[in-house]
């Protein structure tokens, strides 16, 4: 037997049966062709044999729900970012750039993710936008057309999550068309449920639902166990409590470890190895937790090559002094070194497309831009705030509280609970302001062209004056994150490709935006995640109200509600 590369001396972890074997593997063509235990023939033969020294041999690992904007970096910057850790392969839903470069967005996306040492699979965006244009604007609204058109795309495997699960169940016939395209083409076909239960459950999955990533607790994982789903364990659900309750689970084979969303900060320590180490310290068996980021998201992907050290399956591999001493001391991929002890083996030189063509950065703009208005009414109203509910979630709730307004604008300086919050189309066709409660501000403001899901332009602020500042910052640069206080501008962070994305290294990004966040804090800001939560307050289907540039948005009723009533 002849073997491009044979290696000798390792100790096997074994996905299947969760367990280690000392043994030896041969790699032709970029795939292991035997996987055995003992010692390695004399008589085999090979281009390059490698004695790992006992050393664990596991597969790479697999995030199998993700969306590469979110880090702010490019395709390949994201791939220098998380190969040393030991991502190999991900799927990603551009959903963020779908909003905002639409179709022609997406396949950006996928061109600028190919030939990379990272493999990277695609989702095609299912809610663009997240709910309907009569909530939000968006460049484009995807339908069935198009979904059958990027799904002739290389790489693309599934539908990005259904978020408008409100629309599904209900009136979303554009929805409902797109999601029967996706089912015509063999797509896997992604879900988001942070609130469903019960008959509401079942009938969202009816559709073909496969997954579920939202925020989990034990009684919903048994539930949608039973219901067939792949339940995904992000960071804020992977818990004692959550680990406790998938141990009790007889099949464990449908509970996946993912990321969905991380920031370019908590690159610099890790990737998907972060989800896995922090599983194995709530009480997850090692072997197990790293199944549950090897071989079962490629079983949930389809990709039945992937993830795991076995005959025939791709050599895509960690070498490891411990199983969760991470970042590990060598990253195969395709039977080829491409990083180690935390930094790539090499650089990636290629090149990124050109960008196509989308709607810039609205501005500039002046205070009078930025202030509550009810036509001229004057005296006490009852005004709609979106409350943060605490310091480590983006959940909201709609309050009520009487405002005093004075020549239509309402008066909220007084109250260190309240900010205002504005969203700018894009296309500046549409604009809308209201207040928001416990951000934290104390003064000056925050704006960002990242601003979930659709990107409009999102600024949030104590005073009119500094939302003008930080929105106009955002605007000269072309798209971006940018803090103003006192009179000036005190920290930004530029994003050229579609407001969202930087092309330079991990580091200098994570950077930029640690100095947004000391910023953020410096006015006032006391989220966990501050640029993270700030970003999420224009996401039209995360629970239970949210702004877009239509108005205030009840997100379980799918509804647009008035910023005031009139007092009694």
């Amino acid at each position: 037997m002849d073997f491009d590369a044979l290696l000798v001396n390792a100790r096997i972890a074994d996905v299947f049966r969760y367990r280690f074997f000392e043994g030896w593997m041969g790699i032709r063509d970029g795939r292991f062709i035997t996987v055995e235990a003992g010692g390695a023939p004399g008589s085999i033969r090979a281009n390059e044999t490698r004695d790992l020294g006992g050393r664990i041999v596991m597969p790479g690992l697999i995030d199998s729900h993700l969306h590469i904007e979110s880090s702010l970096l490019t395709p390949r910057r994201f791939a220098e970012a998380v190969l040393p850790f030991g991502t190999t392969t991900i799927l990603s839903d551009p959903h963020e750039v779908g909003n905002v470069a639409g179709e022609d967005g997406v396949k950006w996306m996928i061109a600028a993710s190919q030939d990379l040492p990272l493999r990277i699979y695609h989702s095609i965006p299912s809610c663009v936008p997240a709910t309907s244009p009569e909530i939000e604007w968006t460049n484009e609204v995807f339908d069935a057309a198009t979904i059958r058109r990027l799904a002739r795309q290389p790489s693309v495997i599934a539908l990005g999550e259904v978020m408008d699960y409100r629309g599904l169940l209900g009136p979303n016939e554009r929805l409902r068309a797109i999601v029967r395209a996706a089912r015509e083409n063999n797509l896997l076909i992604e879900g988001h449920i942070p609130t469903l239960a019960g008959i509401e459950l079942s009938q969202y999955l009816a559709h073909g639902i496969s997954s579920d990533h939202t925020l989990t607790f034990a009684e919903k994982i048994q539930e949608q166990i039973s219901k067939g789903l792949a339940v995904m364990l992000q960071t804020k659900s992977v818990t004692p409590e959550n680990v406790a309750a998938v141990a009790e689970l007889p099949d464990r084979s449908q509970i996946i470890l993912i990321t969905d969303d991380i920031e370019p900060s908590l690159l610099e320590d890790g990737h998907l190895s972060r989800i896995v180490t922090l599983a194995i310290e709530c009480g997850m068996p090692p072997l197990e937790a790293i199944a549950a980021a090897t071989i079962r998201p490629a079983r949930y992907l389809g990709l039945r090559d992937h993830g795991a050290i076995a005959p025939g399956f791709l050599a895509d591999f960690l070498v490891m002094d411990d199983i969760s001493a991470f970042p590990p001391a060598q990253v195969f991929v395709g039977g080829q070194c491409v990083a180690g002890e935390g930094a790539m083996a090499a650089a990636i030189t290629r090149e990124n497309p050109a960008q196509p063509d989308y709607p810039g950065i609205p501005g500039s703009f002046a205070p009078d831009d930025f202030k509550l208005d009810s036509k001229g009414a004057s005296g006490n109203v009852q005004a709609q705030v979106v409350a943060l509910q605490d310091r480590h979630s983006t959940l909201t709730k709609l309050e009520q509280m009487t405002m005093r307004l004075q020549d239509g604008r309402a008066q909220f300086e007084d109250n260190d609970e309240l900010a205002l919050a504005s969203v700018i189309a894009r296309d500046e066709s549409s604009r809308t302001a209201g207040l928001i409660a416990n951000t934290g501000l104390t003064r000056g403001a925050w704006a960002s062209s990242v601003a979930h899901d659709c990107h409009n332009l999102l600024v949030i602020g104590r005073s009119p004056e500094a939302m003008a500042q930080a929105a106009n910052a955002v605007h000269a640069m072309g798209g971006g994150v940018a803090v103003a206080a006192d009179g000036g501008l005190i920290a930004s962070l530029r994003l050229p490709y579609f407001g969202l994305l930087s092309d330079e290294p991990v580091a200098e990004v994570a950077g930029g935006l640690a100095a947004v966040e000391e910023a953020m804090r410096r006015i006032g800001a006391q989220q966990t995640r501050p640029f993270l939560t700030f970003s999420i307050m224009s996401l039209s289907v995360s629970p239970y109200a949210k702004f877009t540039d239509k108005g205030l948005v009840d997100t379980e009723s799918r509804q647009l509600i008035p910023p005031f009533i009139p007092a009694d």
